[in-house]
C-alpha cells in the first residue's frame, strides 16, 4: 500500500480502493472478475501477494518485481547439549581411550617396578590392584596412603603425578566452560543432510505446484517423508518444540513470525533456521494492470527508482520494528565478551554424578559386608 500510494503521488493521482471482486483467486485462475472490472474502468491497478508464477493470464500485465522472496525449508535449529552429557565431551572418543590405555601402563609400570626391581618397597606398590588404586587415586587429585620408597618408583610416581596435574587441570577448564554453556549440536546444514536425516517434511498446498513439475529425485524424497499433520498449526509446534519436522516457508512470511512471538524460544533464539541451499523457488511480487494500459510503463518507472533507491526494503523493516515493538520482542543482546554468573545450576550434573558415586559406594560398601558375613558363616 505505501508503494502504490506513493506511485499515485508522483502520478497525481487520487487513491480510490476498491474492494475484491467476489470469487477473485488469482493463484487458480479466476481473474475474469478483476478484468472484467478493469475493462469496466472501475479498476485500474491490483495488487497483493502475486508472485511471478501466477502469470498466466493474457488480458493482464505485471509491473516489475518489488520484492524478491525466496521460498526455502526451514529445518528445527540446533538445540543445546544437556548439562550433564559436559562431561563425556570434554575429550574425544580417542582420548578418553589414550587416558584409559594410560592409567592401565601406569598402573602395570608400577607393579613391575615394585615387584621385581624394588625389594625395600612397600607392599601395596607389588600388586596390580593396589597399583590400579593408587594410580586412580592420584589423577583424582587424593592423596595416596604410602608413598614410594625407592628412587626408582618415585621418579615413575612423579611423571605420573605430573600428567595427572595437567590433565586435572584441562579437565576442570573445559567442564567448567561446558557447565557454563553446554554448547549447541551440529544443525542440518543442507538438503542431502535433510533428506538424508528421514525427517518430515511439510508445505502447505498452495506450494503443490512446485512439486508438479520439479525434479523427480528430490519430489520422490519429499513425498515419501511427507509429514502427516492434523493441521498447519499442529505442524508447526512438531518442527518448534520435537524438532521432528521441516516446514516449507517463504521468507518474508518467517521474517513476520520471527518478528512476533512464533519463532523464538525463552531467550530470543531462533527455533527455526533456513537452508541456504533449500530454496524451491523465488517469487517476484508485482502489481497487475489491463494489457495495454498507457499507464504501464509510468508506473513501471516509479516502482525500479523505489526498489533501486531501497525504499520498499526500508519499509519493510520499519514493519518489522513496529511488529516487535508491539509484541514486545525487542530484547538487549549481551556481549559475548561479558561476565556470565555462575550458580548452582550450572554444576547440576557435577552434584548428579556425585549423588550416583556416593550411591554406588554404598552399594559395594553393602555388598562387601553381606559378602564377607556369608564367608564368616561358611568358616
Amino acid at each position: 500500500m505505501n508503494l502504490l500510494k506513493l506511485v499515485l503521488k508522483q502520478m497525481k493521482m487520487t487513491f480510490f480502493h476498491v474492494p475484491t471482486p467476489a470469487g477473485f483467486d488469482i493463484d487458480r485462475g479466476l481473474t475474469r472478475n478483476l478484468t472484467g472490472a478493469m475493462l469496466k474502468k472501475e479498476a485500474y491497478i491490483a495488487l497483493g501477494e502475486m508472485g511471478s508464477h501466477y502469470l498466466n493470464d493474457p488480458l493482464l500485465d505485471f509491473t516489475n518485481n518489488h520484492y524478491i522472496v525466496s521460498i526455502r525449508w526451514y529445518v528445527p535449529c540446533s538445540v543445546k547439549y544437556e548439562r550433564w552429557s559436559s562431561i563425556f565431551r570434554i575429550f574425544s572418543v580417542e582420548l578418553w581411550l589414550v587416558l584409559i590405555m594410560s592409567i592401565v601402563i601406569a598402573a602395570t609400570s608400577t607393579t613391575l617396578v615394585g615387584r621385581y626391581n624394588c625389594t625395600s618397597e612397600w607392599q601395596g606398590y607389588k600388586t596390580l590392584i593396589s597399583s590400579l588404586t593408587k594410580v586412580w587415586a592420584v589423577i583424582l587429585g587424593v592423596a595416596v596412603s604410602k608413598m614410594p620408597r625407592t628412587p626408582s618408583l618415585r621418579s615413575l610416581f612423579l611423571a605420573w603425578v605430573c600428567f595427572s596435574l595437567v590433565f586435572s587441570t584441562v579437565f576442570q577448564a573445559i567442564l567448567t566452560k561446558f557447565l557454563i554453556d553446554s554448547g549447541y549440536k551440529t544443525p542440518i546444514q543442507n538438503m542431502d543432510e535433510l533428506f538424508a536425516s528421514g525427517m518430515k517434511l511439510y508445505y502447505l498446498s498452495r506450494y503443490n505446484f512446485t512439486f508438479e513439475n520439479g525434479d523427480e529425485t528430490e519430489v520422490s524424497h519429499v513425498q515419501r517423508n511427507l509429514a502427516n499433520c492434523p493441521s498447519y498449526e499442529v505442524c508447526l509446534d512438531w518442527a518448534k518444540y520435537h524438532k521432528n519436522v521441516s516446514i516449507l516457508f517463504d521468507d518474508l512470511d518467517f521474517e513476520i513470525h520471527c518478528a512476533e512471538i512464533d519463532m523464538l524460544g525463552e531467550n530470543s533464539e531462533p527455533l527455526m533456521c533456513r537452508l541456504e541451499d533449500g530454496v524451491i523457488y523465488n517469487e517476484g511480487l508485482r502489481m497487475a494492470m489491463l494489457h495495454g494500459d498507457p499507464l504501464m510503463p509510468r508506473v513501471t518507472e516509479i516502482i525500479d527508482r523505489v526498489v533501486e533507491a531501497g525504499l520498499y526494503n526500508f519499509w519493510i523493516s520499519q514493519e518489522m520494528h513496529k511488529i516487535k515493538v508491539d509484541y514486545r520482542k525487542i530484547s538487549l543482546v549481551l556481549p559475548f565478551d561479558g561476565y556470565h554468573g555462575f550458580n548452582l545450576k550450572h554444576v547440576q550434573p557435577a552434584f548428579y554424578l556425585l549423588l550416583k558415586g556416593w550411591c554406588l559406594s554404598a552399594i559395594c560398601f553393602m555388598v562387601e559386608v553381606l559378602y564377607n558375613r556369608v564367608l564368616s558363616k561358611r568358616n
